[in-house]
């Protein structure tokens, strides 16, 4: 039997090696585990495609460029996912909230400060098993509890240089710690006493972002944003334990919004994780990924005065971490709404997406429901 829960923005990574799928139930959770990406509700109704642009999502600093007024942003997202190995089959579910942000302009420049989920990997597993002890047969049950993620801390400022240009820095701060506790549990309490062993490991890193955008004509755009890794540790009471780089990323997209109350976008990027090699033990194999999404937002029925805006999108994504040298591939389709609650005060983003998930040489397959619910604040 086997139970995940994350705890939204827990700013905690696991360590732990995951050798089986079986062993954890999630072919999103191996490794170091899930990268949330911090994406924004709206964008996440893209499957990512609107990343770029979209100055809720803490991506590219120069959509920094064109807040107006204040932006107060909270959503969450839980995942519902299902795993099949063979005649196994395996449901979890995870909670998240996978980001908060404040944003403001001053003058002709806009400040962000935002907190997202990075890499998210908390799970419990429990089994029940017989073990020999001097030549007896005793029964006991063993349960580990991993509560684990990475958080990406990021200040940032972006000016919007004239109508045709716009640019953004910024600076990223990446933490949280490690909790993995092991207990043992014997059925026959009154010749055996309980285990409980556990351990924490702390992380801290740094990288700096920079991006642009570039309005090509009346209706096309360019986008692109990279993030430069710098170094992420991990100790123990206070102590290196090992050492490594917060992966470079790179991203480019193209949106179309010549069409009067539609906006299309495709869009790539690649971020090179097997920069964290280092980092945990070797039989944690991070692979790089290149990941592309292509999405739209068509201005729907209107609500009280203001139109809702209708969403869809699908993404091709690699995940960092699989099982010894096979891969997991994702495929993810997504809808949503965004819906006017004050105006321009206030507005809810709902998104809807359908994640499949494969490692590679088969044997193996995830699939996933992720809701997610965002509330944006104007005041």
């Amino acid at each position: 039997m086997m139970r995940v829960r994350n705890f939204g923005l827990a700013i905690m990574l696991a360590v732990v090696p995951a050798a089986r799928v079986s062993a954890q139930g999630s072919l999103s959770g191996l490794g170091f585990g899930y990268p949330v990406g911090g994406a924004s509700t709206r964008t996440g109704a893209t499957a990512g495609a609107f990343g770029e642009f979209d100055l809720l999502s803490p991506i590219n600093p120069a959509a920094l460029g064109s807040i107006s007024r204040t932006v107060i942003s909270a959503q969450t997202e839980p995942e519902f996912r299902t795993l099949r190995a063979g005649s196994t089959r395996e449901r979890t579910t995870a909670q998240r909230v996978p980001l908060l942000m404040l944003a403001f302009p001053v003058r002709k420049l806009a400040f962000a400060l935002s907190a997202t989920t990075f890499l998210d990997r908390s799970f419990s597993t429990t089994t029940t098993s017989d073990i020999i002890i001097d030549g007896k047969t005793v029964s006991t049950t063993d349960q580990s509890d991993v509560r684990g993620a990475i958080a990406d801390l990021r200040l940032a400022t972006g000016w919007r240089i004239n109508n045709r240009f716009s640019v953004g820095v910024g600076a990223h701060m990446f933490t949280g710690d490690n909790v993995v506790a092991r207990s043992r549990i014997f059925a026959d309490t009154t010749k055996f006493g309980n285990v409980l062993d556990s351990s924490r490991v702390v992380y801290f890193g740094s990288a700096l972002s920079v991006g642009g955008e570039w309005r090509v004509r009346k209706g096309l755009a360019a986008m692109a944003s990279f993030r430069r890794g710098g170094g992420i540790d991990s100790r123990v009471l206070d102590t290196v334990r090992t050492e490594a780089n917060v992966p470079n990323r790179l991203g480019v997209s193209v949106r179309f919004d010549g069409i009067p109350g539609s906006i299309f976008a495709v869009g790539i990027e690649q971020q090179l994780w097997s920069q964290m090699q280092s980092l945990g033990s070797s039989a944690v194999v991070p692979r790089d990924a290149t990941n592309w999404h292509a999405g739209a937002e068509v201005a729907g029925p209107r609500l009280r005065g203001s139109p809702m805006l209708l969403r869809a999108g699908y993404a091709r994504n690699e995940l960092p971490f699989g099982v010894g040298s096979r891969v997991v591939n994702e495929s993810r389709l997504s809808a949503g709404l965004g819906i006017p609650v004050a105006g321009e005060q206030a507005s809810i983003d709902l998104s809807l997406q359908r994640a499949n998930r494969l490692l590679s040489g088969g044997g193996a397959k995830e699939s996933a429901w992720m809701l997610g619910v965002g509330l944006q604040i104007r005041p």
